[in-house]
């Protein structure tokens, strides 16, 4: 396979000789324009057995 920023290509030959060519967009958005943690809490406490995304939260006591 070939892939670019935008698509990803291959290309197939089949016994019978004929060649066929698929091409198919990989991202909807530019390349690099994507903020994974975007509205996410800083990583504060490492000890702490909350996620990084339940910040604020408190675990059930039993």
């Amino acid at each position: 396979p070939m892939r670019t920023d935008s698509a990803i290509m291959w290309t197939i030959k089949f016994r019978d000789g004929e060649v066929k060519r698929f091409k198919f967009p990989v991202r909807t958005t530019p390349v690099g324009s994507i903020n994974p943690y975007d509205g996410k809490p800083a990583a504060a406490d490492l000890d702490s057995p909350l996620l990084f995304t339940e910040a604020g939260k408190t675990l059930p006591t039993i």
